[in-house]
């Protein structure tokens, strides 16, 4: 009889977790679509799309470690919950998405906590970290770091045309080689590369390295070469007129972009050892 049940009770326990993810998502619907919005409006954000698929998968990919363990759930999560509740009340008070986009993670995280407890939070702390990589950009931070971002691409970029032989002429975040003068603006102050470059980071350091502080140590990585790829783009634009916009422009950005995967790769390769290597 109590074999009979174990069954039914995992399955009662499938259904409460996937009411309690619909009414969740029902909850957050304002901060979710505002994410989704964002996600297809900045390209800065276009990766956003992919977090929470990778999320799921990392969740199924280390099912083994998980699906063993004795859920211990916790009152604890309630607290999260409510934490979670209070930051949507006061984004749809008008704080802003953001807040309400970081309520929805902390809500998850109380979830996982009113359901499994500390055990499964520990064993999926990778794909909730994760989550605030779909976190939509804020506002304060952003226009306090592009302005500092865009004069320093256009310094790196106006001294690797100088080295490389061209007249180059600074003015703030303009160049002019030769009459031809492009202008970094915010899309090319280097955000656009960092936040992907950080998220891809982490992941490669996730599945080629077992040790946690990896994920910390490539995710730096990625910021320096973030700018130095932006500056190569900004300073490609102003050499060749036809890369300065249009299908030509996103084309060479997309080779950059490969080309820093491939950099953080062999990083990944030279951090790492044999035995440490990619997750079981």
């Amino acid at each position: 009889m109590d074999q009979e049940q174990v069954p039914a009770q995992r399955q009662q326990a499938y259904v409460m977790i996937g009411l309690s993810l619909a009414l969740l998502v029902f909850c957050y619907s304002r901060a979710i679509s505002g994410m989704i919005n964002q996600w297809m409006n900045d390209e800065d954000m276009g990766h956003g799309f992919a977090v929470p698929f990778v999320m799921a998968f990392i969740v199924w990919f280390t099912r083994k470690r998980w699906l063993g363990l004795k859920p211990e759930p916790t009152a604890w999560g309630f607290l999260f919950l409510a934490m979670g509740a209070g930051m949507q009340f006061l984004s749809v008070l008008g704080t802003g998405l953001f807040v309400g986009s970081v309520g929805f993670l902390i809500s998850l995280f109380g979830l996982v906590l009113c359901f499994g407890g500390f055990p499964y939070v520990k064993a999926w702390a990778f794909p909730l970290i994760l989550g605030v990589f779909m976190l939509p950009k804020l506002a304060v931070v952003y226009n306090q770091t592009t302005l500092p971002m865009q004069l320093l691409a256009s310094r790196m970029a106006a001294g690797m045309l100088t080295l490389s032989g061209f007249g180059v002429i600074r003015e703030g975040n303009i160049l002019d080689v030769g009459g031809h003068r492009v202008m970094v603006a915010e899309a090319c102050s280097g955000i656009r590369y960092l936040l992907p470059l950080a998220f891809m980071a982490v992941l490669i350091a996730f599945f080629t390295d077992r040790r946690p502080w990896m994920r910390v140590v490539m995710a730096v990585l990625a910021m320096p070469l973030a700018i130095l790829a932006n500056a190569v783009r900004v300073a490609a634009s102003a050499a060749v007129p036809t890369l300065a916009e249009g299908t030509p422009h996103e084309v060479i950005g997309l080779i950059i972009f490969v080309l820093c995967l491939v950099m953080l790769m062999l990083c990944s390769k030279w951090f790492s050892t044999p035995e440490r290597g990619a997750h079981a």
